[in-house]
């Protein structure tokens, strides 16, 4: 799919965001982008956010295709990323294989969009558009070849500025499509040792390194919750350890992503009547995986670690039994009450691994509990942990469309985790917070020498249905959080425009 700058005489349509504001100028605006707008009545209903509005062509000529961005006081990109989203796959609906974009009807409001230089319209456009017009089909048998639109933005600007930005909005949006493309994937494709495979490919001839620990080696690095979640499966366990580290000099900040490929649950088995969606129980390290896709296609300077603790929580002859004691490299004891609080276990024994490969900053994420959906629904994840990092991964958020919620580490909750056994239970005893304790438990793993943050974000793993670039499967939400993270703390801004 060719995403470039310029401008296509013969282009199929032509695609025209609008603001509200934008009747004001109905019937005068220049160019050959907007000249059928002069001709149409353009309504108020056309140019609410979210409006999609096809003006067909006489024979040969162009269609037009109007998105309403709403108020353009009210502007944010991730309306021009929402917009292109749907436009793309309003498009491929109408078999169209070469689009015009024009940004000129937001020109006179700000600049561009609220103040939004072009560079960052083209870059947001090319994001939304890519993961608007994705769609998981691999095991589809096709019998209508998908047609793939040929995009050309704005007949104003040209050159290298707006081709840099094009390109970022593309390492954006393809680092989020891996993780769709990880999390989508049935379980008896992705399981730990193909992910390893999947990794290492993916990052064969960059800057990352990557290590897998299995076997022995676990043991060795005494990663008691990932041996003893991974023991009742055919597929055995294993870590991933991924660098990418252009200057030591800086602090190393680890990203860990919980990677249960499956989970039945293990002996305290689901109840739910279809667990299909558990393959993506490894939609953090899925994200993870896809932030360092970013961060090492752009070439940022950094300094990052991505720990994957890889599982299939299965059960077998050998399973995980509730009532278990785990004891983990730090010294703490664990008792399992409940073989479905698998995520939190294996995470632990990252958390360990981050202060052990000496992470000034860690950050992990995971489809911990739904008790956080109950609280926060499926649009928002919730987070916990150092507050200045948290309000900084919210802002971060909100700029990318990923929005979290700053929740409590509620020392009233802690005693919820007492054991007559060990130092810890895995679980409350209390029918209530899940989610602040399942964080109070992972904070029992975390040096204090470290600045922490613990992400939610089990409502937003999956879609299911079409929004905006969001489309029904996986998500990939999480990716350009922590890409954003990284590249702020090493002072890339947003990621350069």
């Amino acid at each position: 799919m060719k995403i470039e700058a310029g401008w296509l005489a013969e282009a199929q349509v032509i695609i025209v965001p609008l603001f509200k504001e934008s009747l004001d100028n109905a019937g005068s605006y220049p160019g050959p982008a907007l000249e059928l707008l002069n001709r149409y009545e353009i309504r108020p209903s056309m140019v609410e956010k979210n409006a999609v509005t096809w003006l067909f062509g006489e024979r040969g000529k162009p269609d037009t295709l109007l998105l309403g961005l709403g108020e353009a006081q009210a502007y944010h990109p991730e309306r021009i990323r929402e917009a292109a989203g749907t436009a793309g796959r309003a498009v491929r609906k109408e078999g169209r294989s070469t689009a015009n974009v024009s940004f000129a009807a937001l020109q006179p409001y700000g600049g561009y969009a609220g103040g939004t230089s072009l560079a960052g319209l083209a870059a947001a456009w090319t994001e939304g558009w890519l993961l608007g017009s994705y769609e998981y089909d691999a095991y589809k048998s096709k019998s209508v070849p998908r047609i793939e639109t040929d995009v050309y933005l704005n007949e104003e600007v040209g050159g290298d500025p707006l081709a840099s930005a094009i390109q970022l909005g593309r390492i954006r949006a393809e680092g989020t499509l891996l993780a769709r493309e990880l999390a989508n994937e049935p379980p008896s494709v992705l399981y730990p040792a193909s992910l390893a495979s999947r990794v290492k490919e993916r990052f064969s001839g960059t800057a990352v390194e990557v290590k897998v620990y299995e076997g022995e080696e676990l043991e060795r690095l005494q990663m008691a919750g990932l041996l003893a979640v991974g023991r009742g499966s055919k597929h055995a366990p294993a870590f991933l350890e991924l660098r990418y580290q252009t200057d030591d000099s800086l602090p190393l900040i680890a990203l860990v992503g919980k990677g249960i490929t499956f989970d039945t649950g293990g002996i305290s088995l689901k109840r739910d009547n279809n667990i299909s969606d558990m393959r993506m129980d490894m939609a953090g390290g899925a994200a993870v995986i896809g932030a360092l896709d970013m961060i090492a296609r752009s070439g940022m300077k950094a300094n990052v670690a991505v720990l994957i603790p890889a599982a299939e929580n299965a059960i077998g002859k050998d399973a995980l039994l509730p009532g278990e004691i785990l004891r983990y490299a730090n010294g703490v004891s664990v008792q399992v009450g409940n073989t479905d609080a698998e995520g939190r276990l294996v995470l632990a024994d990252a958390l360990i691994h981050a202060k052990r490969i000496g992470a000034h900053e860690v950050i992990d994420m995971a489809t911990l509990t739904y008790s956080v959906v109950g609280a926060l629904g499926s649009r928002i994840a919730g987070i916990w942990g150092d507050e200045a990092l948290a309000r900084t991964l919210c802002e971060i958020g909100s700029s990318v469309g990923e929005k979290l919620w700053i929740m409590p580490l509620a020392e009233e909750y802690v005693t919820y985790l007492d054991s007559d056994c060990a130092d810890s239970s895995n679980i409350s005893r209390v029918g209530e917070a899940g989610a602040i304790v399942a964080a109070l438990f992972l904070r029992k793993f975390v040096d204090p020498s470290m600045r922490w943050a613990h992400i939610d974000m089990a409502g937003l793993k999956e879609s299911s249905s079409a929004r905006g670039y969001i489309v029904p499967g996986a998500t990939g939400f999480g990716a350009r959080l922590l890409a954003g993270l990284v590249a702020e703390r090493m002072n890339h801004g947003d990621f350069g425009v």
